[in-house]
C-alpha cells in the first residue's frame, strides 16, 4: 500500500476544497496551504510527472499521476526557477520545465521528494501552494475532488494498519493434579482391592 501525506501542516491551509468566502465567487476546486514563499513543496505519494505547464488562472503548475489509484494531483502558482521570482507570468519559456529545477514530465516522484516551489504565479493573492486531485488529467478541466479529507483517510488507515497488536499473555499450563491409584485405574483398582484385601 502505498503511503500518502499532507504537503505541509495542516495549520497551513488557508482555504478547503468548496469554499466560497469572498472574494470568490464561484466553490474553491482544490485546497490551498500557505506556508513561506519558495518552500520545496514535497510530493504527497508516488507518482509520475504528466504535466508542467503555465496558465493566466493558475499560474505555473505541475501535475502527476499516483502509483495508488492512478488520481492526478495538481500542484498551482509555482516559483519559477528559471527567473528566480515566485510572480513569473509564463513569457520567455519555450520549455514549460523550466520552471523547476531538475522536473520534468515523464520523470518519476517518489512521496517527500521536491515537486516544486510555493510561488505566486497567475491569478493569485499572495504566496501559497493550490492542490488539486482528480480522476483525469488537467487542474484546469477536470472535475476536482476534496484532497484534504481524502488524505486524511489515507492517513487514518496508514495509522490503523500500524498499530501494534495487543500482547497475549501465553497460559500457564495448570499443573496435573494428582490422582490415587483408585483414580488411575478405575474399576480394575476396585476389583484388585477386593482380591487383595
Amino acid at each position: 500500500m502505498a503511503q500518502w501525506q499532507h504537503p505541509f501542516p495542516k495549520s497551513t491551509i488557508t482555504s478547503g476544497f468548496g469554499s466560497t468566502r469572498p472574494p470568490r465567487t464561484s466553490p474553491h476546486r482544490g485546497t490551498d496551504y500557505a506556508p513561506n514563499a519558495k518552500t520545496l513543496i514535497p510530493a504527497i505519494t508516488d507518482g509520475k510527472v504528466t504535466k508542467i505547464a503555465y496558465s493566466n488562472i493558475l499560474g505555473w503548475f505541475m501535475e502527476f499521476v499516483t502509483d495508488e489509484h492512478g488520481l492526478y494531483i495538481g500542484h498551482a502558482h509555482l516559483y519559477c526557477h528559471k527567473h528566480d521570482t515566485i510572480t513569473c507570468n509564463g513569457k520567455d519559456h519555450n520549455d514549460g520545465s523550466t520552471c523547476m529545477k531538475n522536473l520534468k514530465v515523464g520523470h518519476r516522484v517518489e512521496i517527500g521528494q521536491p515537486v516544486g516551489r510555493v510561488g505566486n504565479s497567475g491569478a493569485s493573492r499572495g504566496a501559497h501552494l493550490h492542490i488539486t486531485a482528480s480522476k483525469k488529467p488537467d487542474m484546469r478541466f477536470s472535475k476536482p475532488f476534496d484532497i484534504e479529507q481524502f488524505i486524511d483517510q489515507k492517513i487514518a488507515k496508514q495509522n490503523r494498519k500500524k498499530k501494534v497488536p495487543k500482547i497475549v499473555k501465553p497460559k500457564k499450563d495448570k499443573p496435573e493434579p494428582m490422582l490415587f491409584l483408585g483414580q488411575k485405574f478405575g474399576r480394575f483398582w476396585t476389583i484388585w482391592k477386593k482380591k487383595y484385601d
